[in-house]
């Protein structure tokens, strides 16, 4: 195995870096903390790692400095002795002091005990650690409990419209120049379709949908069957399937329960909560409360779904032409979420899609629907204004896709498409 190690690390300070596009996330590299960056596969946390260490060489890091490791490579077979890592780094840099060294773990869930394990190496090896995992329950809930105050943990989503645009080479800052607002919209028509996921911008629209399948698949299988040994894997396809088809819908899980017991599944209540846990820790999809101000009413409410990538509904065959208003509430929940967890729906005779709490400064309140006209103004008005007696003192945010012209609209209420609100800088 050491063999093997060597030749893998060797390997990789051999070859160049591959070409990356820059995303927005920002990390300290010098602050002797272990950084780790979560979300879900395919979203390009490998690739992030590559930027980090292209960073490290322009401050004048060498690349023998890097020791980087997938531990999704089938050749990684060290069965508990993880210290071989080490020992095949010091034989191919034996003058090469490993507190020095910065250390990049690649999908660090596939690694059993990881945590002691990056714990151990932490306070007795390097402070320059930096790791990846695709698994929000797991890596959360084991850093809180074995890596408090030694880690600082970020996430990184599918690309954002704006990272979106940068990947396609659009200037998202160029709104004059007729050809390029074309540009920005036939750009935000696929982004809403097939979702930011940075590999499938680059390939033949025949081929989009089969390789959101497939990644699709990878977690249903090995993050979702294989990590947590789930045996029924009927009861898991049919929740999938229900959820994503209900994104930006509550979801009641008595009436999931129900429907599978109606169906001849056999499952307990227990069973069923834990399955669905296991689901949202994935990346795949994420839920949001009713907000209340007793957190106990909060949580036992039925929630809304969401998934963290449109391209997913696109994997399962979803309608486009059918969920055009779905798919742009969907991408709004999307670029909350990769800025706060700190979100709700208020339903107060109506519904508000969004409530959002940021640190220092009012709540804000957003309404997303396709088209806003005179039919349909009323009802979206009345849902931002319920959430306002609700929550009391907020922002008020209409997003439309288009909006009929001379409409009477309250002045504390902001109206803007998404594709504007998505290339604003804040919110």
């Amino acid at each position: 195995m050491k063999t093997i190690l060597k030749r893998i690390i060797a390997d990789f300070h051999q070859i160049s870096l591959p070409v990356f596009r820059r995303r927005e996330l920002e990390l300290p590299l010098n602050l002797e903390k272990i950084i780790t960056i979560i979300g879900p596969r395919r979203a390009g946390k490998t690739y992030y790692l590559y930027q980090i260490m292209g960073e490290l060489e322009k401050r004048g890091i060498a690349r023998h400095q890097m020791l980087y490791l997938n531990f999704e490579d089938e050749r990684l077979v060290l069965d508990g002795d993880n210290d071989l890592i080490f020992d095949a780094y010091r034989e191919l840099y034996p003058d090469q002091d490993l507190a020095q060294v910065y250390l990049f773990f690649d999908e660090i869930q596939e690694l059993s005990d990881w945590e002691k394990f990056v714990r151990r190496v932490s306070d007795s090896i390097s402070k320059h650690v930096f790791l990846t995992g695709s698994n929000a329950r797991l890596l959360s809930r084991e850093i809180a409990s074995s890596l408090r105050g030694r880690s600082l943990a970020f996430e990184i989503l599918p690309l954002s419209f704006t990272e979106y645009l940068a990947f396609r080479d659009i200037p998202a800052g160029d709104l004059v120049s007729s050809q390029n607002r074309a540009l920005i919209g036939n750009a935000f028509e696929q982004y809403c379709l097939w979702g930011g996921f940075p590999e499938v911008i680059g390939i033949d629209e025949r081929f989009k949908a089969q390789m959101l399948q497939e990644y699709f698949n990878v977690m249903l299988y090995r993050d979702l069957v294989e990590r947590y040994e789930i045996r029924d894997v009927a009861i898991l396809k049919y929740l999938l399937k229900r959820l994503i088809g209900s994104f930006t819908k509550e979801f009641s899980v008595n009436k999931l329960y129900n429907d599978l017991k109606s169906r001849g599944f056999s499952i307990g209540k227990d069973t069923l909560y834990r399955m669905m846990e296991e689901i949202f820790a994935i990346y795949m999809l994420a839920s949001i409360e009713r907000y209340d101000p007793a957190v106990i009413r909060r949580e036992m409410s039925n929630k809304k779904v969401y998934l963290y990538d449109n391209g997913f509904a696109a994997a399962m065959h979803y309608s486009f032409s059918e969920g055009r208003g779905k798919r742009l509430e969907n991408v709004v929940f999307r670029h909350l979420r990769a800025r706060t967890e700190d979100i709700f729906f208020a339903r107060n005779g109506w519904e508000c899609d969004f409530v959002v709490f940021s640190h220092g400064r009012s709540a804000q309140l957003l309404q997303v629907t396709d088209r806003l006209g005179g039919d349909n103004i009323g009802r979206e008005l009345k849902g931002l204004v319920a959430g306002r007696q609700f929550i009391g003192e907020a922002e008020g945010l209409l997003l439309v896709d288009s909006i009929e012209p001379g409409l009477d609209i309250p002045r504390w209420i902001r109206v803007l498409t998404v594709q504007q609100w998505l290339l604003e800088s804040h919110f």
